[in-house]
């Protein structure tokens, strides 16, 4: 027990060990860790501390769902414990909110470890391939994506829950595994992950119910073994229940999304963006600069060659290796499988599906579909390691055939590698755009050696990992010196693909530790924007009654995120990529450009009305007055409001303002239309003096009521699970 929990520690730890420069706040997350999530993450807390549970987000894209919008996690329960944990320490700031990221590769160690051991992996070699297993390319490239690797995080856990289901004394325990990581795998709040689990998890299912590789699998509990209908039972009501419970919140954001620009209208060339091809899939194996980082999961060239060579030695040498056989085939079937979705401009079957699965119509980069082969390339490499140590140990006559498979495959190997350098022409843009950027910057920050180090990462180092792979293995065979003392092998192999993938692992997505906050001193802002606002609420409402921006502060040339702290807390009109309410997008596209920047070819007036209605200019205003609804511009609409507000001596006063609730008092002399620009989603409701009332869209984009003559008191507030509205 003592040495179990030794392990569970070191499983946790290990992860801040491999990201060690991340620990240490030398570099930190790029890319889209900060603007599409950890926003999200402080503006929350910072309200949850003042006693508000924010459910809508009025500070990007003119509005839009906070609880409904997965990149928040809103309902995934070790979100709710990191907001704890931060309370108790006082703050939530972007290093934490890392270390949480980081974490979740712990949960998935840990989930691993349960895995192989209800395989009958020994515990060394589990360690070992998780360890493995964390450097490997497709693990870290996650951390920008904090929803996507906590939602990764559970996938061993289920796989873990479904061999415990086969077992007849297991269907308690069994239950529990599945429902829980199912429940925290559909809340984490990456929707993608969630079909491909699906996937996995079905294959997986499908291949346990072969009888004689469910009994060759789990030979040592072999008496244990329950029916396939009975299988079946234990593995659908925990994952039917977890789906049940989380289906309205599904629901929910299923209706956003028929809302949400470029996703509610199918395109199949929306679906096609960023696919896979043979050069991805070759690079993801032996050659990374030749894969797409989106989908690469490259294991380091001595867990390549060890379960290359073992596989193929099993297949011909060794008729007992059952598992190591099976889970290479299974292995093989998804590859062939998953290369028709990561790669669905040439795939035979991708367009069928597409035609015919509604839901994966709004998913794009399917590149990303090669997550499903990590937990199975990781179960084959640690079978793949007990082979090659049986070999050491035990089948002395048959070395010299592990050491003619090893050539061999170095060879081949090689020979691509040197092709890929030498004469291929394909380019590799997005290693170019992104990682090759970040090699470079290493290059000319890093002392002599280490710079020349790094500079081999652009194409050479791979080749040479390789060959002293090669020289390693062939050694330990050949001249016997390890003998019966297996840990030093493992220890070798840990050694060999630690020194080829360190730098590799952490470089990926990285910047140096507050790159931005540095950037926005040079541009005359606070550097600390990302500090902890002890007023968040009253900033709130200032921003609400001063003006908004349409771009970046700092006037980047594309836009990408929620850029409200970067913006020293004003509201932004401008959208995430293919998010944002669809008729809110189409309007600020006829008058924007992406970056936010107005359109070349419009006149003075339409500008002013454009920065009047949008509230752009120091006299902002976001609540109008019209007798008419039903308007085909916005000039047209102002003209309107303009001269109703006059005819029928408009005026009105904010009550009240958290966010997700506006409460006004108007006067007016005659029947009109209040409008408030701030996007409608299925949830809000209104109130007119405390009666409810129908809400109507201006330009279908944003909320409007009508008012009769006199006095109203209005209130709009947003609702996400009160279907029979009252004030109560």
């Amino acid at each position: 027990m003592k040495k179990n929990i030794y392990i569970y520690l070191i499983l946790i730890i290990l992860p801040f060990l491999i990201l060690l420069p991340y620990t240490l706040q030398y570099l930190e997350v790029g890319n889209d860790f900060e603007l599409y999530y950890f926003t999200y993450k402080k503006y929350i807390f910072e309200l949850l501390r003042l006693g508000q549970l924010p459910f809508w987000s009025p500070v990007e894209a003119s509005g839009t769902s906070l609880i409904f919008n997965p990149l928040t996690q809103y309902i995934y329960l070790p979100s709710w414990l990191f907001y704890f944990f931060c309370f108790l320490i006082g703050d939530l700031t972007k290093y934490y909110f890392l270390i949480y990221t980081i974490f979740a590769i712990s949960i998935f160690n840990l989930g691993l470890f349960f895995y192989f051991r209800t395989l009958g992996v020994d515990y060394k070699i589990a360690l070992t391939t998780i360890f493995i297993t964390g450097l490997s390319l497709k693990i870290t490239e996650l951390l920008r994506f904090p929803n996507a690797i906590h939602c990764f995080a559970w996938f061993p856990w289920i796989l873990y829950g479904i061999n415990l289901a086969v077992l007849e004394s297991n269907f308690k325990k069994s239950f529990i595994v599945i429902f829980f990581a199912c429940l925290m795998l559909l809340t984490a709040g990456y929707p993608y992950y969630i079909f491909y689990a699906f996937i996995l998890f079905s294959f997986y299912f499908v291949f346990l119910l072969i009888t004689p590789v469910k009994k060759k699998i789990f030979n040592q509990y072999s008496l244990n073994i329950i029916s396939n209908k009975l299988f079946f039972i234990r593995c659908a009501i925990p994952s039917f229940l977890a789906l049940l419970i989380v289906s309205p919140w599904l629901f929910k954001i299923s209706q956003l999304i028929s809302i949400t620009y470029g996703r509610n209208n199918p395109d199949l060339n929306f679906s096609l963006h960023v696919s896979s091809n043979i050069y991805d899939q070759i690079g993801s194996w032996i050659y990374p600069p030749f894969s797409f980082a989106e989908g690469w999961f490259y294991f380091g060239s001595t867990g390549v060659l060890i379960v290359i060579v073992s596989s193929i030695y099993s297949f011909i040498f060794n008729n007992k290796s059952y598992p190591l056989k099976y889970f290479s085939y299974f292995l093989i079937f998804l590859i062939i499988f998953s290369y028709q979705l990561s790669n669905p401009v040439n795939s035979i079957i991708f367009p069928t599906l597409w035609k015919n699965l509604d839901f994966i119509q709004n998913l794009r980069h399917w590149v990303r579909f090669n997550i499903i082969l990590t937990p199975i390339i990781s179960i084959v490499l640690a079978y793949s390691i007990k082979e090659f140590i049986d070999t050491i140990i035990v089948n002395v006559n048959k070395k010299e055939k592990i050491i003619h498979l090893l050539i061999i495959s170095f060879v081949i190997i090689f020979s691509i590698q040197l092709y890929f350098i030498f004469y291929s022409t394909y380019p590799s843009l997005y290693w170019e755009t992104w990682q090759l950027k970040r090699i470079n910057f290493s290059e000319g920050k890093l002392p002599i050696i280490l710079s020349f180090i790094a500079g081999l990462y652009k194409n050479f180092i791979y080749p040479i990992f390789f060959l002293i792979s090669l020289v390693v293995l062939v050694s330990i065979l050949k001249f016997n010196f390890l003998k019966k003392n297996t840990n030093i092998f493992l220890y070798i192999v840990s050694i060999l693909t630690f020194s080829e993938l360190f730098f590799l692992t952490n470089i990926q997505w990285a910047i140096p530790f507050g790159h931005y906050d540095k950037g926005f001193k040079e541009l005359n802002l606070k550097p600390n924007y990302n500090m902890l606002n002890e007023n968040a609420l009253l900033d709130l409402r200032l921003a609400f009654k001063n003006n908004s921006v349409s771009h970046e502060k700092s006037g980047n040339d594309l836009y990408e995120g929620n850029t409200y702290y970067r913006n020293n807390k004003k509201f932004n009109i401008n959208h995430i990529n293919n998010w944002g309410n669809d008729k809110h997008v189409r309007l600020f596209k006829k008058y924007f450009n992406p970056n936010g920047k107005l359109k070349n070819n419009l006149d003075q007036k339409t500008i002013n009305d454009i920065n009047k209605f949008f509230g752009l200019n120091k006299n902002s205003k976001r609540i109008f007055y019209s007798q008419f609804l039903k308007h085909i511009s916005i000039t047209e609409f102002l003209k309107d409001s303009y001269e109703s507000e006059i005819k029928d001596n408009f005026s009105y006063e904010i009550i009240d303002y958290n966010g997700d609730k506006l409460i006004i008092e108007i006067q007016s002399q005659n029947y009109g239309w209040v409008s408030f620009i701030d996007t409608w989603d299925h949830n809000w409701k209104v109130l007119v003096n405390n009666k409810p009332s129908k809400i109507m869209k201006l330009f279908d984009a944003y909320k409007s009521v009508e008012v009769m003559p006199g006095f109203s008191r209005i209130e709009f507030v947003y609702k996400p699970f009160n279907f029979n509205f009252s004030k109560n």
